[in-house]
């Protein structure tokens, strides 16, 4: 597993121990593709971040930060041993452990950023659907800026967009994307 594009593109990345199911390599490039240059300059969060190859690609292409959640500490203790193989400077990072969805909750509440949110939970547990629940009430809280889910295509998200905003779909295979992004 490799960094697809930005500063640090070709760099080795290592996934967390455990039956881990890192995002390939082109379903990552496609999706950093979609999101373009809105990953500059942007607070990002990969939730579910497992060995932060989705974050990492982010902080890569320009994204000023990068928050990464785990309930797993070994994911994020590989996760923060990328970061340091490519090179990240302290203080444009920082990993939190917990449930992603509880993180949601807090920014709901109280939004810091604008956020970029990318996220690859676990297939067929109901988490991604969830996800996209919470990301569209973040939304709606103005603590979004775009967010991505990376989701099986048996497991449709099925949350509502809220006013102002749209859910749009991209297949790779047994894959889907969907970015919630504000409306054009």
């Amino acid at each position: 597993m490799r960094v697809t594009g930005g500063r640090w593109r070709g760099r080795r990345l290592e996934p967390p121990p455990g039956p881990a199911r890192p995002t390939t390599d082109r379903v990552r490039e496609r999706l950093l593709a979609l999101l373009g240059e809105g990953v500059i300059g942007a607070a990002a969060a990969d939730l579910c971040c497992g060995g932060g190859a989705l974050g990492i690609e982010a902080l890569s292409r320009g994204a000023a930060y990068l928050e990464l959640v785990d309930i797993d500490a070994a994911a994020l203790r590989a996760a923060a041993a990328n970061l340091a193989r490519c090179g990240a400077a302290a203080g444009t990072w920082r990993t939190r452990r917990g449930d992603a969805r509880r993180w949601l909750r807090r920014e709901i509440a109280a939004p810091r950023h604008r956020w970029l949110v990318v996220a690859d939970p676990p297939y067929r547990l109901g988490i991604a659907p969830a996800l996209a629940e919470l990301l569209a009430r973040l939304a709606a809280a103005g603590g979004l800026r775009v967010a991505a889910v990376e989701h099986a295509a048996a497991e449709p998200l099925g949350a509502p967009a809220p006013l102002g905003w749209a859910w749009r779909e991209r297949r790779a295979g047994s894959t889907v994307v969907s970015l919630l992004e504000e409306k054009a």
